[in-house]
């Protein structure tokens, strides 16, 4: 295999959640980049809408609470009518509230449950139903963290607790899902720079967190991008059930 077949993904349709900004839309831009048809969805319509329009080619914006179950349903199946199948899924869509365990509440908790660990359990088992049905094959990859190994800070049980529950569906659905050639994986990114989280950044979080970086700076989204491209393409073709740390060293410091 030459390097445009181990990496292209000319042909593939993806579906990215959460795309419509910040490290889905790095990912979104990464796939059509490497040839892909990619259909974005977010709570965001106008944004994914935008971003999709960047993208070229048939690439789509659509929206879609991923914690609800009908609405996931309608979601792969609207890619499927439009763009004609689904190869890739990357459950990207998540939310990280923070808020100290005493003082967190049970609709908080569930909130951040039903989009981080309930979403991607619900965008896996609809998009292998119809990756199923066209045959089998496709790949998912999961957007979990290194949060789901070690806790990042004070104030997020949840959002930890949560990314560690994914990287374990990850390995189940990995284990369910190979008889049918479906791949499944997780990439867990340290620390990213976005607009959701430059504000931390700027205030002192990025003081704190780049010391224990061996790599010397956060990451930005084309870093999570090529993971997520290299685990959705030919070139992992005999990888799943594994999660790809991409945080420039943090957890090894």
């Amino acid at each position: 295999m030459g390097l445009d077949e181990l990496f292209g993904l000319g042909g593939k349709v993806a579906l990215v959640t959460g795309g419509a900004a910040g490290i889905g839309r790095g990912i979104a831009r990464a796939l059509a980049a490497a040839g892909a048809t990619v259909a974005v969805a977010d709570l965001d319509q106008r944004g994914a809408e935008d971003v999709a329009r960047t993208l070229g080619g048939r690439a789509i914006g659509l929206r879609a609470d991923v914690s609800d179950e009908g609405a996931v349903q309608g979601l792969v199946d609207a890619v499927c009518d439009r763009l004609g199948a689904l190869d890739v899924l990357v459950n990207n869509a998540g939310i990280y509230p923070s808020s100290p365990i005493a003082e967190t509440t049970v609709a908080e908790w569930d909130r951040v449950m039903a989009v981080n660990l309930r979403g991607p359990m619900l965008c896996t088992r609809e998009a292998a139903r119809v990756m199923r049905a066209r045959g089998g094959g496709g790949a998912i990859v999961n957007l979990s963290s290194m949060a789901g190994f070690h806790p990042c800070f004070p104030g997020m049980a949840q959002y930890c607790a949560s990314k560690g529950g994914l990287v374990m569906l990850t390995r189940s659905a990995a284990l369910e899902l190979a008889p049918e050639g479906i791949r499944v994986n997780a990439v867990c990114p340290g620390g990213v720079e976005t607009e959701g989280t430059r504000e931390n950044l700027e205030s002192g979080l990025r003081d704190v967190l780049t010391p224990r970086i061996p790599l010397g700076r956060v990451a930005v989204p084309e870093d999570i991008a090529g993971a997520v491209v290299f685990l959705a393409g030919p070139a992992a073709r005999y990888v799943t059930g594994t999660t790809l740390v991409v945080d420039g060293g943090y957890l090894i410091s």
